[in-house]
């Protein structure tokens, strides 16, 4: 019978300190639905997260990480053994403090390796964990780390719509109902004729293996390379009017120098992450 993979989160003790601490462990499929971390500030929330995700990574459960604060990229502090070395580019010594960095890093490396091993974590352990996971930072709309192209399923024909057409149909509708966001107009698939008129004219340029920028895209609303879309002609399904003001809210948009950094990158499902479980922690966003 296969053994479940459960989470070792820390040790759990009465409040009068009256028994010894127990491990506390929780199985992973309990974290199929919800979950939610409260308490007060400085109470630990954060800490704990962060060795929830430590232990998922170790369960080999990939993990996505939405990150408004910047606190989470800490977790590239899971340097792969106990050598200082790793934490001399990241300390300082403090006002007053008379050692030197590679002092200082020695000190961090110390306490982290006693603190580790005190919950019977070694460093062959350490750099097994290191080993198996692919930590990647991304920040959408900025170059602090790796950047990431929240319309790639439009812009950028895929190998799916030739191997699996819904999944590479669902990912165009959902970058096409952000697109309808950013300019301010209806992006729900079934409701929206902006969102059809888009999807149609999108999908028929990756289909065929061509890309489809939204300069092409916005060219492709102003002169359609169809007759009709559904059974009306496009000039009926939307006229010529509303098709002109699209176009012009696309290159609004397209124009925009803060709107371009969004539009660099990869896709976040970069096939990069396949041989080990990844961690994406995707933030500060701005």
């Amino acid at each position: 019978m296969k053994t479940l993979p459960t989470l070792r989160l820390g040790a759990c003790c009465p409040l009068d300190g009256g028994q010894q601490a127990q491990a506390l462990h929780l199985p992973a499929h309990h974290l199929v639905t919800h979950g939610v971390v409260v308490g007060m500030t400085g109470s630990g929330k954060t800490g704990l997260l962060m060795v929830t995700v430590e232990e998922a990574l170790r369960a080999k459960v990939p993990v996505l990480m939405i990150d408004v604060k910047g606190d989470l990229p800490n977790l590239l502090y899971a340097f792969p053994n106990f050598s200082p070395a790793h934490f001399e580019p990241c300390v300082e010594p403090g006002p007053g403090d008379s050692r030197s960095r590679a002092e200082v890093a020695a000190g961090v490396a110390a306490e982290r390796a006693e603190a580790l091993r005190a919950w019977n974590i070694d460093e062959a352990a350490v750099e097994q964990f290191s080993e198996a996971i692919d930590v990647r930072v991304i920040t959408p709309g900025s170059s602090a780390g790796e950047p990431l192209h929240v319309l790639s399923a439009l812009e950028r024909p895929t190998a799916e719509w030739q191997t699996d057409v819904d999944s590479a149909r669902a990912s165009l509708s959902a970058s096409i109902s952000l697109l309808l966001r950013l300019l301010g107009r209806d992006p729900d698939p079934a409701k929206s004729r902006d969102h059809v008129l888009l999807s149609v004219l999108a999908e028929r340029r990756l289909r065929a293996g061509q890309s489809c920028s939204l300069g092409e895209l916005l060219d492709d609303v102003l002169h359609p390379p169809i007759d009709k879309i559904g059974a009306l002609p496009v000039r009926r399904f939307l006229s010529n009017k509303h098709r002109s003001d699209l176009a012009a809210a696309l290159n609004t948009l397209l124009a925009s120098p803060s709107f371009a950094s969004w539009r660099e990158g990869g896709p976040l499902d970069s096939a990069r992450s396949r041989r080990k479980e990844a961690l994406c922690v995707i933030g500060p966003l701005r």
